[in-house]
């Protein structure tokens, strides 16, 4: 890139977020290949159940209040070291940017901006979904119908922004995520440096560089929302992502969990679309006799037959609870 002007700072900045713009483009155009399923799976335990019919909701929650919160470090450590390796030899400034910019990814990423998912799965058969997310495998998987949902998803946002609502697989590939963000960090090195070798009238050099690696890590953070370490293949997610913009105000909801209280959003899917809920799978560790007792009850009392016929079935692989 180059600097044709002493006050160009501006251009700079916004000329590098077109270049990070462009590296997700890429990327959401590789999601996109892949055709969406016919069906989803949500696994949960009875009070998820309960609740998912009774109110016609989904919750989509705070990534940043994840059941694994090691999952958003992961995404993000790729793109630190990165940086950290490109700027080892850099000058003092260089380097104290790439130190800001870890302990951000590592402490302020959740201020940057609000991001809400809901997971699902294309795989109705995974044990370790039955045990983490299904109560040990006495749980429940319900079954939707992949496209009215995702669709209806998609069209809550309206057309304000284009990557406000997504949804799509995620990805189980470090390799690619490391490149991807080897792209974003390469775009940033030769621009840190700037405020020290010409001057910039438009901004002070501290805004310049604060700016700088708070588009940097929006985009790396991003980025990282459609990976997932290769240990979680199995998991075949699929991932209903809502994104709002710090100046926002998303209206959240609340609830607590383990001495916190966790952000999240709902998604009507009823008050939407509301034959798309096909199955109720009972898990293979369940008291089936129980269980079908209780999610007849459920559907009779919060899911009229007006809003389609729910099936109810029973996971039959070989199971051991833990």
């Amino acid at each position: 890139m180059v600097i044709s002007k002493p006050d160009d700072c501006l251009r700079v900045l916004n000329e590098f977020e077109s270049g990070l713009l462009q590296v997700l483009d890429s990327l959401l155009q590789k999601v996109k290949t892949k055709p969406e399923p016919q069906t989803l799976f949500h696994y949960t335990n009875d009070s998820g159940l309960h609740g998912i019919l009774e109110s016609g909701k989904l919750r989509l929650s705070n990534i940043f209040s994840l059941n694994d919160p090691s999952e958003i470090g992961h995404g993000l450590s790729h793109a630190t070291a990165i940086l950290n390796e490109q700027t080892s030899n850099g000058t003092p400034q260089v380097k104290d940017f790439a130190n800001n910019f870890s302990r951000f990814c590592q402490n302020g990423m959740s201020k940057s901006a609000y991001f809400f998912v809901c997971s699902f799965s294309t795989n109705e058969h995974d044990l370790g979904q039955w045990r983490a997310y299904a109560d040990n495998g006495r749980g429940y998987a319900l079954e939707f119908e992949a496209n009215p949902l995702a669709a209806s998803f998609a069209s809550l946002d309206g057309g304000a922004d284009e990557h406000r609502n997504n949804t799509f697989h995620m990805r189980y590939n470090d390799d690619e995520i490391k490149e991807i963000h080897r792209q974003l960090v390469t775009l940033c090195v030769p621009l840190i440096s700037l405020p020290s070798e010409r001057p910039c009238n438009s901004l002070s050099a501290d805004d310049y560089w604060l700016h700088l690696g708070a588009v940097l890590s929006m985009y790396t953070l991003e980025t990282a929302l459609y990976f997932k370490h290769e240990a979680y293949v199995n998991e075949s997610e699929f991932r209903f992502l809502e994104i709002f913009e710090r100046g926002e105000d998303p209206k959240v909801n609340w609830r607590a969990r383990s001495n916190e209280l966790v952000s999240y959003r709902d998604f009507n899917w009823r008050g939407i679309h509301p034959k798309v809920l096909k199955r109720i799978i009972i898990g293979p560790a369940a008291n089936r006799a129980k269980a079908e007792h209780f999610v007849k009850e459920c559907l009779t009392a919060y899911h009229p037959v007006k809003e389609g016929e729910v099936e109810i079935s029973f996971c039959g692989i070989p199971y051991r609870a833990m």
